[in-house]
């Protein structure tokens, strides 16, 4: 699939800037794959605000407007933002009468990196069209990753679907939610009475999370691009 018009913008807006993708990704404190990842294979309509505000920094240094720059997340003149309202509340589990059809909840920001992230208590933050694999899951939903601990398999800004349902098995990348609401995204690797064994690959590890601080293991069941 083609990358999105804001990242077909983000790298003429570099390019205008004369930076190569290595010097950005460096100046980030990034990789140049998880830069690279915004250009050519982000399929969003909007960039991650909080990326969008570190470019408008690096290029204003170098003559680009950051309104530009800052138009890429949805932003406008004032700091008014561009991106569509929310849907109506949550009955039950779905939406009644969602925008175009969106009605998946996102009930978080996945951050992949050390400190984790937390589960906002089922309240959602935004909605996004259902994938044809979640049809019928009353209780499915959605995260954004935010961090690189687990790339290459998955880079911050995807959607990560979630089907409570589906049984956790060796191998499956899971959502781990944690008795004080923090959570993680990690490969399975084993459980018993005493631990769950995880495998993060961004740097190589397994982790050992004692049993009784693992309150929910979700398995992730895609990843996408939902528009």
């Amino acid at each position: 699939m083609e990358p999105s018009e804001a990242a077909r913008r983000l790298k003429a807006l570099r390019e205008r800037a004369g930076l190569p993708m290595r010097a950005v990704a460096e100046t980030l404190g990034w990789t140049l794959t998880r830069y690279q990842h915004y250009e050519d294979r982000y399929r969003r309509p909007y960039l991650p605000l909080e990326f969008v505000r570190r470019i408008a920094d690096i290029f204003a240094q170098r003559g680009v407007d950051p309104s530009e720059v800052m138009a890429l997340a949805g932003v406008g003149p004032g700091g008014l933002t561009s991106l569509p309202s929310a849907p109506p509340p949550l009955v039950g589990s779905t939406v009644a009468g969602a925008a175009g059809g969106r009605d998946l909840p996102i009930i978080g920001a996945v951050r992949g990196g050390t400190n984790g992230f937390y589960f906002n208590e089922g309240e959602p933050k935004e909605y996004v069209r259902r994938p044809p694999m979640l049809e019928g899951v009353a209780n499915a939903f959605a995260l954004y990753v935010d961090g690189d601990s687990m790339e290459p398999r998955y880079f911050a800004g995807e959607i990560l679907y979630v089907n409570p349902n589906r049984p956790v098995t060796r191998h499956c990348f899971v959502a781990v939610e944690l008795v004080d609401g923090q959570g993680m995204i990690k490969q399975f690797l084993r459980r018993d009475d005493n631990a769950v064994t995880l495998r993060q690959f961004n740097p190589a590890k397994e982790l050992q999370l004692p049993a009784n601080q693992v309150k929910h293991i979700f398995r992730i069941t895609a990843s996408g691009e939902a528009s």
